[in-house]
């Protein structure tokens, strides 16, 4: 069997992580534009994707930010502008890649507070984007103010899987590095294996 080259394994990872955000967006979606309407916050799994994603593969987290806010914005029957304004306003959550120039991302992951710091600067980016976006259409100031506050409890909820995920081994860790990591520890044991097999064969 052939193996995958880096770019195919990128992209599978890519589209798994898509399929995911869309499949639990649009449940989240319903969830509180259908079912539970009279609740006055709103329920995401698209911030705590879009964290994963750049801690993985860094701007191609991108991908996800546009589609998260497509598919909130499909499943809750929103208008045209709406589109721009969570597609477009998602990206900015892009915002918290500028840590990277910080920290490396091993200690962004193995740093509890710098994790933290990392996930709400991605929310903080995507309220802020969403409000720029509104006023751009003529939206009200107090848009920031909305944007930050409906989305509190996707911003708690990715704080707590993403410390919650830390700890397994390569889910939110550096793709490119995780892989190089294998690799080398797998080399490692087979000259391990190949010294103990010369010795009992001395």
């Amino acid at each position: 069997m052939n193996q995958i080259t880096f770019k195919q394994y990128r992209n599978i990872d890519l589209v798994i992580w898509t399929v995911l955000l869309v499949i639990f967006e649009t449940i989240t979606t319903f969830a509180t534009t259908k079912w539970f309407t009279a609740q006055a916050v709103a329920i995401s799994i698209s911030l705590a994707l879009i964290c994963i994603v750049m801690m993985r593969w860094s701007g191609y987290a991108a991908i996800l930010a546009v589609v998260g806010g497509f598919v909130y914005c499909l499943a809750s029957g929103a208008e045209p502008k709406q589109y721009l304004i969570y597609c477009a306003g998602n990206l900015f959550s892009l915002i918290a890649l500028l840590l990277f120039k910080l920290f490396d991302k091993e200690k962004i992951r193995t740093g509890v507070w710098k994790l933290v710091l990392f996930v709400l600067m991605a929310y903080i980016g995507m309220a802020v984007g969403r409000g720029v976006v509104t006023l751009f259409f003529g939206g009200d100031i107090n848009a920031f103010v909305v944007f930050a506050t409906t989305d509190i409890i996707s911003l708690l909820f990715a704080e707590v899987i993403l410390i919650l995920l830390r700890k397994s081994e390569g889910m939110i860790e550096d793709q490119k590095s995780y892989l190089l990591r294998l690799d080398r520890e797998k080399k490692e044991k087979e000259n391990v294996y190949a010294e103990q097999k010369t010795e009992e064969f001395l």
